[in-house]
Formats: structure tokens, sequence, C-alpha cells
């Protein structure tokens, strides 16, 4: 088994780096993607113990993007280089802006006699940027929240993200592909996602995103219907794209899904690891020609 969309403590996951690559060895698990939303931060650690214990590893991120109508999709960036100096700027510029920003969710907050400051966010940050992941943390702290999903849907998803919080789909995949990485649209079944839309529309959006460069999507995702399934492969198929999968694990934040496993049988099988790491290396091979 594999598992290529995971989510640590560096965003909205409970575990570390580290315990995922714990967890995955004792799983027997052949291969782990670490795609923290919109950060990069525990990369290097899950890398190291996955050199340790001998997982095949991933470098990856899941990119929050701005889409039509206010819709957000998740973009997953795998293989990609976060060390690329192109990516770092865009990276950098865009976690910067969203830290400023803070004072708006502290602001609204505060209107409904909530109270933080910096300081208090500090012990929660991720790298050298605070974001709305420390402020999820610091609502469960503080015991306003159960857990880091319910301060999410009750506290931050209803706080619209301002001008330049949000890359677009076209610059996600951008610095991605500039990163040396390969693009997936994320659960496109999925409010962030293409939830909504009749699948002949969803199939226009589709056609859209590869226009931009877009590699692939994810043909396994635990809460796939055997409908959705079938779309997902009719849509690899006549687009040639490039299939995807993972759990989308993040802890005990979601009880529900395993490492790995998720629920109802699910697993993603080695070959969509060993096909994406041969286009990696194809496309390595070509810049390097």
């Amino acid at each position: 088994m594999i598992d290529l969309h995971v989510h640590s403590y560096v965003s909205d996951g409970s575990c570390s780096p580290r315990e995922i690559i714990k967890m995955a060895y004792d799983k027997k698990l052949y291969a782990v993607a670490l795609t923290d939303h919109d950060n990069i931060e525990g990369i290097d650690e899950a890398e190291r113990e996955a050199n340790k214990y001998n997982i095949k590893f991933l470098k990856g991120i899941e990119i929050s993007v701005s889409y039509e109508e206010g819709r957000l999709l998740h973009i997953l960036g795998l293989g990609i280089d976060p060390a690329n100096e192109y990516f770092l700027n865009v990276y950098n510029r865009l976690r910067k802006l969203r830290e400023e920003k803070l004072e708006n969710i502290l602001w609204t907050l505060k209107k409904q006699d909530i109270f933080m400051n910096t300081e208090e966010l500090k012990k929660h940050a991720a790298g050298k940027y605070l974001d709305r992941q420390a402020v999820a943390k610091c609502l469960v702290e503080k015991n306003i929240c159960r857990d880091v999903p319910e301060a999410w849907q009750k506290y931050l998803d209803p706080v619209p993200y301002g001008k330049g919080e949000l890359l677009e789909a076209d610059e996600a995949v951008d610095i991605i592909k500039k990163s040396g990485g390969l693009s997936f649209l994320a659960h496109y079944h999925k409010r962030i996602g293409l939830e909504g839309y009749t699948k002949q529309e969803a199939e226009e959006h589709i056609k859209y995103l590869v226009s931009l460069g877009m590699d692939g999507i994810e043909r396994y995702y635990p809460s796939y219907s055997d409908e959705h399934i079938e779309y997902a492969e009719y849509l690899i198929h006549k687009y040639n794209l490039i299939p995807s999968g993972g759990t989308d694990f993040h802890g005990s934040n979601r009880p529900e899904i395993a490492l790995g496993s998720g629920e109802n049988r699910f697993f993603v099988p080695d070959s969509i690891y060993e096909n994406i790491r041969l286009e990696l290396s194809k496309r390595t091979d070509e810049r390097m020609s």
C-alpha cells in the first residue's frame, strides 16, 4: 500500500511528520507523500525518517487555490523541490501576506468575545510565519473548540481570504511544475473541488485545468463512490491524466481515516507511486537534456 495524500500537525493533522513515517513503517507502507496545506515545513523531518525506515517518499504540498464563483480547489504537488528558488519566492510571499492578514481573523474573533494575540499564536507556528492553522490550534488550546476541524468550520472558513492570500489555479500549477513536481486535482467530488457541477460542466473545468498544465487527478480517495471512481477513470483515460491517490490522513482530527487504508477496505496500489516516480524521472531527464 501507499499513501500520497497525508497531513501532519504542520497543517491541520494531529501527528508529527516523524510519527507519520513511523506509522507508515509499522503498517508496512511502501511509499508516502507529505502534503500539508500550503506548508512545506514538515518535509525535511519526514524525508529523514523515510530514509531511516527505507520508505519511498515524495515531497509534496496541497495548495489552496481561488477558483470561479468564490470556489476553492485543492491542487496537490507531488515530487516538488521545496528548495527551488522560484517556488520559495512565491511560497514565502504568500505566507508573509497571510500572516499580515491575520489581524482580520483576530478582529473577527474579538467581535465574538474571543481574544488572542500574536504572542499566543507563535507557539503554534509551523515555520517562521503565522497562519490560520495557528489560530485553529489556539482555539483548541483555549477549549473554545474540541478539535482543529471544528475551529475551521466554525470560525475560520466563514472569513473569506483577502486579495493575494490565495493563488490562482494557473499559478499553483506553475510553481509546482517549475519546482520539478506534478500537479493533481484533489478530491474532485468535494465542495473544495467540483461538487455541484454536472458531469459535463465538471469535464469542462477539467479540460481548462489541463490546458493550464495540470498533470492528473486523484483516482483513489476514501469517500469516492463507485460512480466517482468510474468518472475519474473516464477523465483519466480521455485526457491522458496521471492518476494519484491517498487517504487525506489527518490523524485524530479525522479518526475515521487510517494512514494507508482509509475506510471501507480502501487502499492505493504501489503501481500508482511507480507511475508517478517514472514520470518525475522522465521530466528530470528532459530538463537536463
